[in-house]
């Protein structure tokens, strides 16, 4: 039983980490395609420096926003489609719950096993040792 709660553990965080993965992506995904138009006006004007410092705010995070999805984007080029992470996330959002559930309904039978050995223990412990238990030997006084 103990494995089995384990191994929910590692899953469900396995999976969390992923959804975090996913949520950094899904907001890179969304600031670049938000920022783009600043920057694409940006490499067109002439005056560069009057444009940059009135939106450089913009470019700075599209230029972040870039770094970041050079190293995920598909062999192809393109960026991940925003349609398709918001899929994924709601689907690994569901399973993260399932997963706590699981894993709650787990770590309850763990607990109660655990409580189950220890009384046994205690009462073969007693048996062993030929002793009455402690309690009822005050019920046996009164």
């Amino acid at each position: 039983m103990n494995s089995a709660s384990q191994q929910a553990a590692d899953t469900l965080k396995q999976v969390e980490k992923r959804l975090a993965d996913m949520s950094l992506l899904i907001k890179n995904v969304n600031t670049y395609q938000q920022t783009k138009p600043f920057y694409d006006e940006y490499r067109k004007v002439g005056n560069k420096q009057r444009y940059r410092s009135e939106h450089e705010a913009e470019i700075i995070l599209f230029e972040a926003a870039r770094k970041t999805l050079k190293s995920v984007q598909t062999d192809s080029g393109k960026l991940p489609n925003s349609n398709t992470l918001r899929a994924e996330y709601e689907k690994l959002t569901q399973e993260k719950d399932r997963l706590y559930q699981e894993y709650g309904k787990l770590k309850k039978q763990v607990k109660q096993l655990d409580t189950v050995k220890q009384n046994v223990d205690q009462i073969l412990n007693v048996q062993a040792s030929g002793r009455e238990p402690e309690k009822d030997k005050r019920a046996s006084i009164d």
